[in-house]
């Protein structure tokens, strides 16, 4: 009788390890192609590159730069771009896809989300989601500014305490 709880035991705890299991990398490449993740990912380069951008402008605030600052600045986007379409690859990023997914995920959860994906409810949700993230995007564009004032004015009073400390430590 005890053989055969033991038994019993051992296939449960044998059934339970084995759905729990990571997942294999075939089955993340094969969500990943599912979700269209390569898409994605050349999606977000031009967001980066507007970033960027957007990152210069603020910097040089209201001034206008000249026409050699500004090829200055744009050669710089451009390197940039150069940069992250070489970086920013599914081939180069595919390892940290596969490890990331595998220590987040088991093969029963991916397997689940293959098949929410292969299904019209997941078809309908990958068509749609750059319509999602584009609309998402744009709502939180008047969300930034007064975030960013903000955070300036955080960074602001940062400087400004640590200039007091500065002023307050003893002379050598």
């Amino acid at each position: 009788m005890t053989k055969r709880i033991f038994v019993a035991l051992a296939f449960v705890g044998a059934t339970f390890l084995a759905n729990a299991a990571a997942p294999t990398p075939q089955s993340i490449e094969q969500l990943l192609t599912l979700t269209r993740a390569e898409k994605i990912l050349d999606a977000i380069k031009p967001q980066m590159a507007a970033m960027i951008k957007a990152g210069m402008d603020q910097a040089l605030k209201d001034r206008k730069p000249g026409a050699e600052e500004r090829k200055v600045l744009d050669d710089y986007v451009d390197e940039s771009m150069k940069i992250m379409n070489t970086e920013l690859t599914m081939d180069r990023l595919m390892p940290l896809y596969v490890q990331t997914y595998s220590s987040n995920f088991t093969q029963e959860e991916v397997d689940g989300m293959i098949a929410f994906y292969q299904s019209p409810a997941g078809k309908s949700m990958i068509a749609k989601t750059p319509q999602l993230m584009q609309g998402l995007m744009t709502g939180m564009q008047p969300l930034m500014v007064p975030m960013t004032e903000k955070i300036k004015a955080a960074a602001q009073k940062m400087v400004n305490a640590l200039l007091v400390l500065k002023n307050q430590a003893p002379k050598p």
